[in-house]
């Protein structure tokens, strides 16, 4: 199966999309998109900075709307985090999310032929939400060395699965070997804890874990975005050094249907 994947033809393949109001997050880049449209009536192509501004006042609270349905970890969304109350966030990580949801940028601006405008804005969300990502981390974590295999492939396509930031995979006796605190810190500095794609030939899963991963289908799935494992997988992955490794590295890939 690796070779097949090797010789595999490099092609765009559609990424992971869950729809949320005026937008989408795109789970395998790791962004939430969002389009606003102004509906100021001052005539085509007249006072176009009046469409602009409009466009823009009205992308900053559906962002910020969008942003917080975000899911973080199986029991948790954004919204959940942006408290300092039980479930919540640090208090000093508070701070940071909350200053950072307003980090998000605008991506496209197109005038219309009826002299309206359309903006697209983007929020990279592992950027946003890394401070509650190095919250969970624990700095002995695993070092992510080069022996072994090179990666982890899961497939949950047979599952209702929802990918979030930070997912977990259990084995069947409910012990998390994928987790935030599974992965070293410097890691999860870079990039989230794992890569979303509809299809194992997506060349961004080939880049993710390399040309040797281990795969694996999973048996069950629970709560949103917890994955667990068959009983032999379980046993074989427990004490699987190339299995931690990857982990570590965040070198996981997850297959899921949108």
């Amino acid at each position: 199966m690796n070779f097949l994947w090797l010789i595999a033809p490099v092609f765009a393949i559609e990424p992971v999309l869950e729809s949320v109001e005026a937008g989408h997050i795109n789970w395998t880049t790791m962004q939430l998109e969002v389009t606003s449209r102004s509906d100021r009536t001052v005539g085509a192509w007249k006072n176009v900075g009046v469409q602009e501004q409009d466009a823009l006042d009205r992308l900053k609270p559906l962002i910020d709307d969008a942003a917080r349905r975000v899911r973080f970890d199986a029991t948790r969304r954004a919204d959940d985090l942006l408290t300092t109350e039980e479930g919540g966030a640090p208090p000093s990580v508070v701070r940071r999310l909350d200053d950072g949801i307003g980090s998000w940028r605008v991506q496209e601006t197109r005038y219309l032929s009826n002299g309206g405008v359309e903006m697209d804005g983007v929020l990279e969300i592992h950027r946003w939400l890394r401070p509650m990502l190095l919250s969970l981390s624990k700095p002995n974590s695993g070092v992510p060395l080069a022996e072994g295999p090179t990666g982890l492939l899961i497939d949950a396509r047979h599952l209702d699965f929802k990918p979030c930031l930070a997912p977990e995979v259990r084995t069947q006796e409910g012990e998390a070997l994928v987790h935030p605190t599974k992965v070293h810190p410097e890691v999860l500095r870079s990039k989230a804890p794992a890569l979303y794609v509809q299809d194992p030939a997506d060349p961004l899963a080939a880049k993710q874990a390399g040309p040797h991963p281990i795969f694996i289908t999973a048996e069950a799935a629970a709560r949103d975005c917890i994955l667990e494992l068959s009983g032999v997988d379980s046993t074989l992955m427990t004490d699987n050094v190339g299995f931690k490794n990857a982990v570590a590295a965040a070198k996981v890939v997850i297959v899921v249907t949108p």
